[in-house]
């Protein structure tokens, strides 16, 4: 589902097979590592009521957390939050993908070789350079979304097609905080914004770029770049279509209605 190199519909197709294969042979701990990113994905095509929430068709939200949090079983507990920061963030969320965030955020001490650290440690720092946009307390966000950045910088060096898009992302994240005032930091949030949706388009990371070029979008709003506007909310759209995740488009549709998105 994080690579955003499959359609979430084949993504849905192999883990509700996959989830009943498990629940078939008496995997209880695999089928609940597995049922998170089924109600993600589930969220991100528009079949839930809430897509804000991971509560609806094979998993609730509240349940869960209380479940694997009282069992003590970390990895569950850990794949559930980072699935639910996820989806938080694309839906705008941001204080609950934050949330869930903050919770897992010490899980690398722990498992430092599993992959999906980085997705924790991605939504981290998106969402802390959204809250840095909105709160008083901007230079305690944006202290961590830096101290993220870091991390992919690092990370990247060792393997850039699964990293270097997200460090870049973070960086134009950056700079926008301070594009109004600045013209240099204007310039640089541009050509990171540029270079994280062509690195993550060549690597195959559909789900980035449609992040990344939404984010594009409303940077290019807040500096009064109507036109840049428009063309980059068309291309998330149109990004997040080629992903599968149809819930995201239409949440786009009601949120930007000025907008006509090509279907």
């Amino acid at each position: 589902l994080h690579s955003g190199q499959a359609s979430i519909q084949a993504i849905l197709h192999q883990q509700q097979v996959r989830l009943q294969e498990l629940i078939k042979f008496g995997t209880n701990s695999a089928s609940e590592r597995n049922r998170p990113c089924i109600q993600a994905a589930l969220s991100l095509a528009g079949q839930t009521q809430d897509p804000f929430v991971l509560t609806d068709e094979v998993i609730d939200e509240e349940g869960q957390l209380k479940k694997s949090t009282e069992s003590g079983k970390i990895p569950i507990e850990y794949n559930f939050r980072y699935n639910a920061a996820c989806v938080a963030y694309i839906f705008g969320d941001y204080d609950r993908a934050s949330m869930h965030s903050l919770k897992i955020q010490d899980i690398a001490a722990k498992f430092p070789a599993i992959y999906s650290i980085t997705i924790q440690a991605f939504y981290d720092g998106l969402s802390s350079y959204a809250l840095a946009r909105t709160e008083k307390n901007c230079n305690k966000w944006r202290k961590r979304g830096r101290k993220i950045s870091k991390k992919f910088a690092n990370w990247a060096k060792y393997c850039p097609s699964n990293n270097t898009h997200k460090f870049l992302l973070l960086k134009a994240e950056d700079a926008s905080l301070f594009a109004t005032k600045s013209k240099k930091k204007r310039g640089i949030a541009e050509q990171a914004y540029n270079a994280a949706i062509l690195a993550a388009s060549n690597s195959g990371f559909v789900n980035v770029a449609a992040i990344a070029s939404e984010r594009a979008a409303e940077f290019y709003n807040s500096t009064g770049q109507d036109e840049q506007f428009s063309k980059f909310i068309a291309q998330a759209y149109k990004f997040y279509l080629k992903w599968g995740a149809c819930g995201k488009c239409q949440h786009m549709a009601k949120k930007y209605p000025g907008i006509t998105f090509n279907t």
